[in-house]
């Protein structure tokens, strides 16, 4: 606040008149630039862990098909709504071109464990 008074000599700064004079347009627009920024920033970060899922997600789900003698081939897909909650599911694809969910294998993937000891994956 500015001190009035005349006595003192000096007049305290930090007051309301003291900063810069901006309007509600620039305001606005350095908002809208802080919020596009923060997006560029967070944007390819979500890219790469979307990648990195579903990279995951298809080779856990390759590894269980394989495992399965009858199915050719595998696919993941992501849904938001599935049984097991949000995540990735591993289709299987029969040579007859149907097609069998195997489970979810949830938003974040990893390569499965061998289903027997000493057996690798």
């Amino acid at each position: 606040m500015v001190n009035h008074e005349p006595a003192s000599g000096w007049e305290e700064s930090g007051g309301l008149d003291d900063g810069p004079v901006v309007g509600a347009r620039r305001r606005r627009a350095i908002r809208i630039a802080v919020v596009l920024a923060l997006g560029a920033m967070v944007l390819p970060l979500v890219l790469s862990a979307f990648g990195v899922a579903r990279s995951a997600a298809a080779n856990a789900c390759a590894a269980y098909v394989a495992d399965l003698s009858a199915l050719d081939e595998s696919r993941v897909e992501f849904d938001l709504f599935a049984r097991g909650g949000p995540g990735w599911l591993c289709v299987a694809v029969a040579p007859s071109g149907a097609s069998t969910v195997l489970g979810n294998l949830g938003p974040m993937p990893a390569f499965p464990k061998p289903a027997a000891p000493g057996r690798d994956a």
